[in-house]
């Protein structure tokens, strides 16, 4: 019994194997009796089809209906799983270009076509126009701006008066006339004044024309130089706004950009003030001034240029300080004049003797 029982099992498997054996056509479905292709993932095509119907050039099947792309024949299943380009959505079957930062690919022909950021130079189909520029979202966010043409700066840029929140591409400090102020490109929208100089739109906004601002202004430095700096003046002043020309002609062959001047005709004081400059610079000129008039009447006559006018300025960095442009303050020190140079001379004296010691130094 035993014996027949295993006979029966070889013949159910011996028929198995012969049913195995019959292979039919993976596209005409129909059994297979001579040559064929058999492909690595096991399905079997007949001859007949393989010369009769166009092959994938993909997966190399013949397939009864296949798409050109770019002179590539793709069957429906190869079409499924192919690659696809990022913005026409062709299938990709060929040369491609890739991004895999942004998670692009490209056909050649988007690759050509699509317009690209002007900083990055990557491809985007919405792209923002910022002035004369085209730039993508990503570059946007990070990227600073021309405070004159409001293009994104590439490259080279400066900044003016300390003030880096302020930015100019080189082209706009090439093209435009610096603001008699800050220094910085005046830009389309200038101020030309009578006495010549040139404004930017900031400076001309924040100028002080009227002599009743000044003069708060002054009452302030007046206050301060005395209660912090102990410095009372004896002298009346008569303090006047004035042009540029007026102030170079009082100066008498003083050079350099003569944003005020004290001066003494006898026993008459006379503190000129130019007109239109910034809260700011006025802080830095009237004390600046009123520092000389104090010291025609308290140190010794003899004081260098680099004494005199150092002594001035250090006068005017305190005063900065004080007023909260402390920034500003620290621009006094830059420089090869005798402006910088004499300030480094007076804080240095002051370090060791305090400003007992700086008057002291002048006044022997």
């Amino acid at each position: 019994m035993r014996k027949i029982a295993f006979i029966i099992l070889l013949i159910i498997i011996a028929w198995t194997i012969a049913s195995d054996a019959k292979t039919n056509c993976a596209l005409c479905g129909k059994e297979i009796s001579g040559r064929y292709i058999k492909f690595d993932d096991g399905s079997v095509y007949c001859m007949d089809c393989v010369n009769r119907y166009t092959r994938c050039d993909i997966c190399g099947k013949p397939s009864k209906m296949t798409t050109r792309f770019d002179h590539v024949n793709v069957c429906p299943s190869c079409l499924q799983k192919v690659d696809r380009c990022s913005f026409c959505n062709t299938p990709i079957t060929g040369k491609y270009f890739s991004y895999p930062d942004l998670g692009l690919k490209l056909c050649p022909n988007c690759n050509r076509k699509v317009p690209r950021c002007d900083i990055c130079g990557k491809p985007d189909l919405n792209l923002i126009r910022v002035g004369d520029k085209k730039i993508c979202k990503a570059c946007l966010d990070g990227a600073s701006f021309c405070r004159i043409c409001g293009n994104p700066i590439q490259g080279e840029y400066m900044w003016f008066d300390g003030d880096s929140t302020k930015l100019y591409c080189k082209n706009c400090v090439d093209k435009y006339q610096k603001c008699s102020s800050c220094g910085a490109p005046s830009g389309r929208h200038s101020h030309k004044l009578e006495d010549g100089r040139i404004l930017c739109d900031d400076c001309f906004r924040e100028g002080y024309f009227e002599a009743s601002g000044v003069k708060q202004i002054k009452e302030k430095v007046l206050m301060f130089i005395e209660n912090h700096m102990s410095m009372s003046l004896s002298h009346d002043i008569r303090y006047t706004l004035q042009g540029q020309d007026f102030i170079v002609e009082k100066s008498e062959g003083l050079s350099g950009d003569l944003n005020g001047l004290f001066h003494r005709r006898g026993d008459i004081y006379n503190i000129y003030v130019l007109y239109g400059l910034r809260r700011k610079d006025l802080f830095q000129v009237v004390s600046h001034e009123i520092a000389h008039a104090w010291a025609a009447d308290n140190l010794r006559e003899n004081l260098t240029l680099e004494e005199a006018e150092g002594f001035a300025q250090w006068v005017a960095y305190y005063t900065l300080k004080h007023f909260d442009y402390g920034d500003f303050a620290q621009t006094l020190l830059k420089g090869d004049n005798e402006y910088a140079r004499g300030l480094h001379m007076m804080l240095k004296i002051e370090s060791k003797g305090g400003q007992k010691a700086v008057f002291d130094y002048l006044a022997k």
